[in-house]
């Protein structure tokens, strides 16, 4: 077949990342869709708080929402991670706390935005009183706080705060079959929307014990992760189904492959990066910290 070029429609890349918040260069890139999935005691709460404690540890993981039947019981990561005790939610049967989820990251959207907007007010204010100009009663009363003139405050600072969901011990609960949790999987990154454009989104760290179960991961999630991390299985049948729903990315061969590499002690696991950096060496890794590199 012949080609032949139209002018005027090449195809445009609009401005913009769909991995909102810049990371170090060895972590993954926010947003992050991840799935930790491993049996029983294969370690993968574990590896969950190391990735969410790698981005907290560079400021980048600022309110943390937790959907868990188990999760109060788990004093270490409550404290750590100083998760609010009304951002815990343990009734899986009832997917309203979804849309609770998503009201609070877009009451975060909208405080930031008023924080914004008040800054622009209180800039001319100061610029005002540095000149000596007139200021008319309403500016003044806006900005006087009883003993002066402090600069509007925000909580994180006027930065975007990066908003986390963990997600375990759901499988074979009423939330995975959700369609407002499904959903919230795929938009993800565009809750909690900007008037002016973009959004805060929010990553989901989920932890499940079977990848096929029935009752189990729904399609829908697994076809949008970002990033996973895959523990030892007998199940051969759920690794094949793992390397064919990979195999966009490499070969269900090449996938078998790098797994049998990573695996070697009891709680290892394959880290397999969908959206890896072009800095990174290879989108897999044996845990987090060894690049599995062809040859």
């Amino acid at each position: 077949m012949k080609e032949q070029k139209v002018k005027n429609l090449e195809m445009l890349v609009p401005e913009g990342n769909a991995f909102r918040h810049q990371t170090p260069e060895h972590l993954p890139k926010l947003h992050q869709n991840t799935i930790f999935c491993g049996k029983r005691g294969s370690g993968k709460g574990v590896a969950m708080y190391n990735m969410i404690k790698r981005f907290r540890d560079c400021g980048k993981m600022d309110r943390l929402f937790v959907i868990s039947p188990t999760f109060n019981s788990n004093k270490k990561l409550l404290e750590e991670f100083n998760i609010d005790s009304g951002d815990i939610y343990d009734d899986l049967d009832n997917d309203k706390c979804v849309l609770d989820i998503v009201s609070k990251i877009e009451a975060e959207a909208r405080e930031l935005e008023t924080y914004r907007a008040l800054m622009k007010q209180y800039q001319r204010f100061k610029r005002l009183m540095d000149r000596g100009d007139h200021i008319s009663d309403d500016l003044l009363e806006a900005f006087y706080d009883g003993n002066g003139f402090p600069p509007p405050q925000h909580k994180w600072g006027g930065k975007e705060p990066v908003m986390g969901l963990i997600v375990d011990d759901a499988q074979g609960s009423n939330l995975f079959k959700s369609r407002k949790f499904q959903n919230f999987i795929i938009r993800h990154r565009h809750v909690g929307a900007f008037e002016s454009g973009g959004a805060l989104g929010c990553s989901v760290f989920i932890c499940i014990q079977s990848y096929m179960a029935q009752n189990g991961c729904p399609r829908s999630v697994r076809n949008n992760i970002t990033s996973m991390c895959l523990f030892k299985t007998k199940d051969e049948k759920e690794l094949d189904q793992v390397s064919r729903e990979m195999s966009g990315e490499v070969s269900p061969e090449q996938f078998v492959n790098v797994y049998n590499q990573a695996i070697r002690d009891p709680h290892d696991f394959l880290f397999v990066d969908l959206h890896k950096k072009p800095s990174q060496p290879s989108m897999f890794r044996r845990n987090f910290d060894t690049y599995l590199v062809s040859n």
